[in-house]
């Protein structure tokens, strides 16, 4: 990125900008893998160490605590950024000083919320604890992360793949450590607060000590800011909490062994379901420009092409969840978590309408129809509690994964509606999804081979990567990013 274009805000409208929105997403994919592995190493440490049912408990407080960092975070995080992108650089440190202290407000009513939830709920005491002591670690993270957010808005995407993937380790570390210590639940809960800590630590690292701010509580600003920030986050956060939704309800109305194989499979698979989320999260910055331009034709393509690495990223996964399913659950949780992996399989299915409505989510906010988004998520909402307790009580863990997976279709299909009224068709071509069923087909017919679970997914994903390639299922613009001319390319830039 030149100074000029810092100077004068002109990178969202460059030619280059597309071109810095596919590099920050592979960027940010590259730690995301790095964080998976580490969340994976992670997983593995506590359900062997907790067991089924402390697992499940475990899982539980930490699906509170994330319907909390949904709505306090990512969710005011994408308002911050849409209303950053859309103001003068010489405005933009008052703007983010407000930024901060809305964030300290809302993550302290999100804190009293969640400790009342559990208590409430009749919760033993170490969950009751133990939410209380996650949660204050959601607040950290999330007033570290509202002054990192200038980060996104400049497409410096670097700094947030790093504190990602810090987030990531340092959890490995720390349960690591407590597990050799024989900790107890509420101990592993309380290594969120240390995350809050270090997220906040690396700020004048990544922004300088001049992109720290005190925070602010200028009436009308503050004002302006909750009237376009609560709709956007009350939007985002409705369609990102259907899993731990879903644990939540199973841990009103199901056993501890079911919540404790549903809580396996989506430790197993949580990370990924942050991928989609910050792939768009990247390319919210380009589509406000898009849509603050009135030039729809743009937004329609870049909502086109992330639609198409969408469906090519949710096949590759569902097809090599098809066999790696089993010994994934085995090797995370040990032969006790085996009966989960039927959970993931199921689970795996909704990343694909995950990853869509993620993308046409940020396109209606980039638009400003976050109060439509409002709408379908609630309704969506409404899908998954009717789903969950008509599946639950009946089929426990398989039924709280169907539940989800069937809410998601639901919630893909209405958030698609608006979308379509919004600025017309915007799908992904005929032809493109000929491709791809093409490559699926041929990937399919491998894991019929008669060898282990693991390579069979191994084969199956290069067979799905290989065809595709043959047969063109890959975007231009993302072949030419991973190709030999773009990540792949060899020397200095």
């Amino acid at each position: 990125m030149s100074s000029a274009e810092h100077a004068d805000g002109d990178i969202l409208r460059s030619a280059g900008a597309g071109k810095k929105v596919i590099h920050g997403s592979a960027l940010r994919l590259g730690a995301n893998l790095a964080s998976l592995v580490f969340a994976l190493a992670t997983a593995t440490l506590l359900l062997r160490h907790l067991g089924v049912e402390e697992s499940g408990r475990y899982v539980t407080v930490m699906s509170l605590a994330g319907i909390a960092l949904a709505i306090v975070d990512q969710g005011l995080n994408v308002s911050a950024s849409k209303d950053l992108t859309m103001t003068a650089r010489g405005e933009r440190r008052a703007l983010l000083e407000n930024v901060v202290g809305q964030r300290i407000v809302v993550a302290s009513i999100a804190w009293v919320v969640l400790v009342g939830f559990a208590l409430v709920a009749g919760y033993p005491r170490e969950m009751v604890v133990g939410t209380a002591l996650a949660g204050a670690g959601i607040m950290l993270v999330a007033i570290g992360n509202s002054m990192l957010v200038p980060l996104t808005v400049d497409l410096r995407n670097a700094g947030i793949a790093l504190v990602e993937m810090l987030r990531a380790f340092v959890v490995l570390v720390g349960v690591a450590l407590l597990v050799v210590a024989g900790a107890k639940l509420d101990a592993f809960l309380a290594i969120q607060i240390l995350v809050g800590l270090i997220v906040i630590t690396m700020v004048p690292l990544l922004v300088g000590r001049a992109g720290v701010v005190r925070p602010r509580w200028d009436r009308l600003r503050q004002r302006a800011l909750m009237h376009t920030a609560l709709p956007i986050a009350a939007a985002l956060v409705l369609g990102q909490i259907y899993f731990r939704l879903v644990i939540v309800l199973m841990s009103l109305i199901s056993t501890p062994k079911e919540v404790g194989y549903f809580g396996g499979s989506l430790r197993a698979m949580e990370a990924l379901i942050a991928l989609p989320i910050l792939v768009a999260s990247v390319a919210l910055p380009l589509m406000a420009s898009a849509a603050g331009e009135g030039n729809l034709r743009r937004l329609k393509y870049v909502i086109e092409g992330l639609s198409e690495g969408a469906v090519i990223a949710g096949m590759l996964i569902i097809l090599v969840t098809i066999r790696a399913a089993d010994p994934v659950m085995r090797a995370i949780g040990g032969k006790e978590f085996e009966p989960a992996g039927n959970v993931l399989r199921i689970q795996v299915v909704a990343l694909l309408f995950i990853a869509l409505y993620q993308i046409w989510t940020v396109a209606l906010v980039a638009l400003g129809r976050q109060r439509q988004l409002i709408f379908t998520n609630a309704l969506g909402l409404l899908a998954v509690g009717v789903f969950a307790a008509a599946l639950v009580p009946h089929m426990g863990a398989k039924g709280g994964a169907i539940a989800s997976v069937s809410a998601d279709v639901v919630l893909a299909g209405l958030i698609y509606w608006r979308l379509h009224v919004s600025v017309g068709r915007v799908t992904v071509k005929t032809s493109f999804l000929v491709r791809v069923a093409v490559a699926a087909l041929a990937s399919g017919a491998t894991l019929l081979l008669p060898i282990g679970d693991i390579p069979a997914s191994i084969v199956a994903a290069i067979v799905f990567l290989t065809v595709g390639l043959a047969v063109g299922m890959v975007p231009k613009e993302l072949h030419d990013v991973l190709g030999p001319k773009g990540l792949l390319r060899r020397g200095p830039r």
